[in-house]
């Protein structure tokens, strides 16, 4: 499958858009934390917004080449917001509002 006339195609069946290490797995925990007391169901679009340390970088070069082959970091997210898209109002303080929206501390 390929673009045909510049149209995107969809991905094949059983087969993920995209890697693994993108996905995120929120237990009640986590979710309790960001504010959801329901489930939002499954195809809702949220805007993420995150805060990460950089626990690892790694650069490959197994041929010996001068050229990196491989490269990889690593990142721990310390603070995690998340909204559903629809009915976002603008903030008179955005970051007063992300710094509550972010676990709630102030």
């Amino acid at each position: 499958m390929g673009m045909e006339d510049g149209a995107p195609t969809e991905p094949m069946p059983g087969i993920a858009p995209y890697p693994y290490g993108l996905r995120l797995h929120l237990t009640h925990e986590e979710l309790a934390k960001l504010g959801y007391e329901e489930l939002p169901p499954a195809g809702t679009v949220c805007k993420l917004e995150a805060v990460a340390v950089v626990t690892r970088s790694s650069t490959e070069d197994p041929d010996a080449d001068g050229d990196c082959d491989y490269c990889s970091i690593e990142l721990q997210v310390t603070e995690l917001a998340m909204e559903e898209e629809e009915g976002e109002e603008e903030d008179e303080d955005p970051s007063a509002a992300r710094a509550h929206r972010l676990y709630g501390k102030e």
